[in-house]
């Protein structure tokens, strides 16, 4: 069987339009510059000039649609998934929660939804230089474990779980240590289905300090 070659515009685009229905994806634009590239470089009269003017230059994008609000009951959902796996001992979420690990008022600003879902279902093992926590340990024995936020070659700065800011003198320690392993652990087996769903909306949605 011999396919007969397409030798018009408009016969390249009723194809191409066949391949959007089964698929295909592109902007009208993309679709145009298709149809004018084959039927210029694989009709009978190859390099002559198509009988159709050029697709004008693509307008500006559309405002993507705004996100499907939460119903209170994904929201109340996803507040008793964090209540109910600790996760308020690490981060802090609203007026509740510690100071030591990621604060995840805004982290819908900072991360995807499916950036959110990986880091509770499979945690990177290092966190990022801006979260990484400082173990002391003073001469009389007290250690002390908290969110580093700076250091010198005299002293360190950090902030305990509470949000208590201190400063300790290195001359003070018996020994001071960068912990940048990541302390989270994996909640791929504990948090599944509707519960994981919405607690990634949620957070995907918390883009605003104190909301």
């Amino acid at each position: 069987m011999v396919t007969r070659l397409r030798n018009t515009a408009d016969e390249w685009r009723s194809l191409v339009n066949d391949m959007v229905s089964r698929g295909a994806q592109g902007s009208q634009s993309d679709i145009d510059n298709v149809v004018l590239y084959l039927s210029t470089n694989f009709g009978p009269a190859k390099g002559a000039a198509p009988s159709f003017t050029q697709a004008p230059a693509p307008s500006a994008p559309t405002q993507t649609a705004p996100a499907i609000a939460l119903s209170p009951s994904a929201i109340a959902n996803a507040k008793r998934v964090i209540a109910q796996n600790g996760c308020v001992a690490c981060h802090r979420v609203g007026d509740e929660g510690s100071y030591i690990g990621p604060n995840l008022d805004d982290v819908g600003t900072r991360r995807k939804a499916d950036e959110i879902r990986a880091a509770i279902v499979a945690p990177q093992p290092q966190v990022q230089p801006e979260n990484r926590q400082v173990r002391l340990v003073q001469h009389d024995g007290k250690t002390i474990v908290g969110k580093i936020l700076n250091q010198d070659g005299y002293s360190v700065q950090m902030v305990d779980a509470t949000g208590k800011l201190a400063t300790y003198s290195k001359s003070g320690l018996r020994e001071f240590s960068i912990i940048d392993t990541n302390p989270m652990p994996s909640f791929g087996n504990k948090i599944t289905g509707q519960d994981l769903d919405d607690l990634v909306r949620y957070l995907s949605s918390l883009a605003e300090p104190g909301k």
